[in-house]
């Protein structure tokens, strides 16, 4: 194994893969057993950040450990500012992409000794000089089976599924805070796009609202980027998109109350990130993700299930490799959507009346609801952090 192990995409607490760096991060760390600007005494690769990192997007827990991989990465920017393309000594550099396999201009300036490709997408139909780029690349490693099957199926021969983790300590089964009584809550995360299904959730949730006006959706869906969150609009649930505006969550308020939901049926809480998470999800009953396709496990998802919150879930592409009968209420009505330019492969557009079954079953049997948490809890517990980043970094031994 390398000496370095180089990654091409920056850190953040506030987006998937930002979070799954910080973790690789520091798992690197913790395992080599040594500083950041030191030997390390296990076999181990120390981490190296090739791309900018922007500590006001990270939480400070993780600051001081950052600085001095900031500080390289800033000094490797500078000594090679006229080179174009940059060849790395004894590392094996992790090179990200998502869609169409595109990757970032870090990725197009660096070359380790040896060189593996990293991918979550969710669109199918790359083409074919994207998949020609793709097995350039010593190997390939995906975020789901879904993404390694198809990949195989598009002629690589060196792909392996590495899942993303979570961190059960923080992500564990809390008491409630008691702030919303008696209401029933129900969470849904993610960023509000299309492919994530926010229209669907929020028509289950006006149909289950009116049998039970007590009933409350906590959101986190911010989402950045204005022309992703207006692919909502291909959904047939809504007639509008969220405009954005100084405060995210009355923008997103502002659109469920002009979709019909009643003052007070929905709170959306804005821009946090992953260490404030636990304290929104502790007062959840039950938690919905009627996504269309995930590229990944989805994180989210994989938090609310170590939390131990019922989860329902859309039963297609990356949610097929952690839901299942015991742990979650799976929905298996997944009807094929519109997809001539052939996208969409795999994907599954979840019922809306399955999905409102799902939630009365929560409702009514609490106990039934808790032991499916409960399962979702000890398979959690199996797929942490630690876990994962080590059988990603022995899958290059």
């Amino acid at each position: 194994m390398e000496s370095r192990l180089a990654i091409t995409w920056g850190l953040s607490s506030i987006h998937g893969w930002g979070v799954f760096g910080i973790n690789l991060v520091h798992e690197l760390l913790a395992r080599a057993g040594f500083a950041a600007n030191g030997p390390s005494s296990k076999g181990w690769p120390r981490p190296l950040l090739l791309n900018e990192t922007n500590l006001n997007l990270i939480a400070p827990t993780y600051h001081a450990m950052l600085q001095p991989l900031i500080d390289e990465q800033q000094r490797l920017v500078e000594n090679a500012a006229h080179i174009e393309s940059v060849g790395l000594q004894d590392t094996l550099i992790l090179h990200s992409s998502g869609n169409n396999l595109v990757h970032n201009d870090v990725s197009a300036r660096y070359r380790g000794v040896r060189n593996a490709g990293f991918t979550f997408f969710e669109e199918t139909a790359i083409p074919a000089p994207a998949i020609a780029a793709a097995k350039t690349f010593d190997t390939m490693r995906t975020g789901s089976d879904w993404n390694r099957d198809y990949l195989l199926s598009r002629g690589l021969s060196d792909v392996i599924c590495i899942h993303q983790g979570v961190d059960s300590t923080t992500f564990q089964p809390r008491a409630k805070t008691g702030r919303f009584k008696d209401r029933f809550v129900i969470f849904s995360g993610g960023k509000l796009e299309y492919r994530k299904g926010q229209d669907i959730v929020l028509a289950a949730f006006k149909a289950f609202h009116e049998r039970h006006p007590e009933a409350l959706l906590l959101t986190v869906w911010q989402n950045p980027w204005a022309d992703s969150m207006a692919t909502v609009l291909q959904g047939p649930h809504v007639r509008t998109a969220p405009r954005h505006g100084p405060s995210v969550a009355d923008s997103i308020m502002a659109w469920t109350a002009g979709e019909g939901l009643p003052d007070g049926a929905h709170i959306d809480v804005g821009v946090i990130g992953n260490a404030s998470l636990p304290d929104v999800l502790r007062d959840a009953d039950a938690a919905v993700f009627a996504n269309r396709c995930e590229g990944g496990t989805n994180l989210v998802a994989m938090e609310c299930m170590a939390s131990g919150i019922p989860c329902v879930m859309s039963m297609n592409t990356g949610h097929l490799d952690i839901a299942s009968n015991d742990n979650c209420y799976p929905l298996t009505q997944q009807s094929k959507i519109a997809d001539p330019h052939g996208r969409y492969e795999a994907w599954g557009e979840s019922d809306v009346d399955e999905i409102v079954a799902a939630l009365e079953a929560i409702y009514h049997d609490r106990a039934q609801a808790n032991i499916r948490g409960q399962r979702a809890v000890t398979m959690m517990r199996q797929m942490t952090w630690s876990t994962q980043i080590e059988k990603l970094v022995t899958s290059f031994n």
